[in-house]
């Protein structure tokens, strides 16, 4: 039988078996899951987190020094094991959260070095994070393969990389083959009195951009109060009371569920008939991803990372950015047009079948780190995967 060959996977941000959801959670569990269908025994070696909130002298060094001790304990763990992974494998390292592990222990051990999603953050001055942001650089000049899922973090690479031969395109994606779906046991429209198309949001209710997305909703919302429609709002979080204040103009048109199971999410969306989520400041969106392959039309903002997985005017309709008179005629579009909420509703399981599908991932990961996974394992004096 063919030898598997082994990746550690690391996110130092949050691990893919956090207790917490989030995009960056999913999008880790879809990274494993995709290596693992591409045929490699997928490892977590660490649980370790770099991310700090706020930018502190005191806390980056504290961080920084944790790190070098668990890569140093990965490494005498590892020196003389024949368990020792071929390939490191880095999801999501940015200035906030820098990689201290993968780059000390591929060295030591020999083995290729590999980020997806490096990035950096726009908060606060230019120097407020610096050497963060210096420590994910120098990772990312000695990674054999950076696998980039959006244009902004090309553009982010290509001004410091010497060149871009180490990045590898890798489009966001989903696995809807592998979901269960349950339906709420009372309908959406058994909650609602009133007649009309339910929309449907889904967001953590934080502050910062999540808050922003909530109040553009509702102040477009608040202007189409003459129309038929209601109103689904998914997600619970610290300024859950504010966003409900927002939307009391609605009253019963309005039903809020709070955090729910990502099956309960999936059959409350497909229960609805259009996702209206601005996305302001969104990265990639996952939940734009998960409502095209349920069909479901989306309205939200033309967002750097929505617009590189929703189609404009394909599978849903896009308004330029914290324009809510925009964003409302977009809403109103399609709450006044069922034809055109269902020409959109076709066309999305298409587009995540034919570019977001994990199979497709799983394909683009597999031709760029075969040959590194061979070279790992001869530089690591270990029997070559086949």
């Amino acid at each position: 039988m063919a030898t598997r060959s082994r990746i550690a996977f690391y996110a130092p941000l949050k691990p893919p078996d956090d207790p917490i959801p989030s995009g960056d959670r999913e999008i880790a569990r879809l990274m494993v899951a995709a290596l693992s269908a591409a045929g490699h025994d997928v490892e977590l070696p660490s649980r370790f987190i770099s991310y700090q909130k706020r930018p502190d002298g005191a806390v980056f060094r504290e961080r920084r020094k944790a790190g070098a001790e668990e890569a140093a304990r990965l490494i005498h763990a590892w020196r003389e094991s024949d368990q020792r992974p071929h390939l490191w494998f880095t999801y999501h390292p940015y200035c906030k959260a820098p990689d201290w592990l993968g780059p000390a222990v591929a060295t030591a051990l020999s083995i290729p070095y590999v980020t997806a999603e490096a990035c950096r953050t726009f908060q606060g001055s230019h120097t407020d994070w610096q050497d963060g942001r210096a420590a994910v650089q120098r990772a990312v000049k000695m990674a054999a393969v950076n696998f980039c899922l959006k244009p902004s973090d090309e553009a982010y690479l290509r001004s410091f990389l010497p060149d871009m031969r180490s990045v590898v395109p890798l489009r966001p994606f989903i696995d809807p083959h592998g979901w269960t779906v349950e339906r709420p046991s009372t309908g959406p429209k058994a909650v609602f009195t009133h007649a009309g198309p339910i929309i449907i949001a889904v967001g953590m209710m934080r502050p910062g951009v999540k808050i922003a997305s909530y109040r553009l909703l509702a102040e477009s919302l608040f202007g189409l109060q003459d129309k038929s429609w209601n109103l689904v709002i998914v997600g619970d979080g610290p300024e859950q009371d504010t966003i409900k204040g927002m939307f009391q103009f609605a009253r019963e048109r309005v039903c809020f569920t709070g955090s729910l199971p990502h099956s309960q999410v999936l059959g409350w969306m497909q229960a609805s008939d259009l996702l209206a989520w601005p996305g302001i400041g969104e990265a990639i969106g996952m939940v734009y991803l998960e409502a095209q392959a349920l069909g479901l039309p989306i309205a939200a903002c033309d967002t750097a990372g929505v617009a590189n997985v929703v189609m404009n005017g394909i599978t849903g309709l896009l308004a330029p950015q914290a324009d809510a008179p925009a964003f409302r005629e977009t809403l109103a579009a399609l709450l006044a047009s069922e034809n055109e909420r269902r020409r959109l509703s076709a066309a999305g399981p298409t587009a995540i079948t034919s570019k977001h599908d994990s199979m497709g991932a799983a394909a683009t990961l597999g031709r760029a780190l075969d040959p590194l996974l061979r070279r790992g394992a001869h530089l690591a004096g270990k029997a070559v995967p086949s």
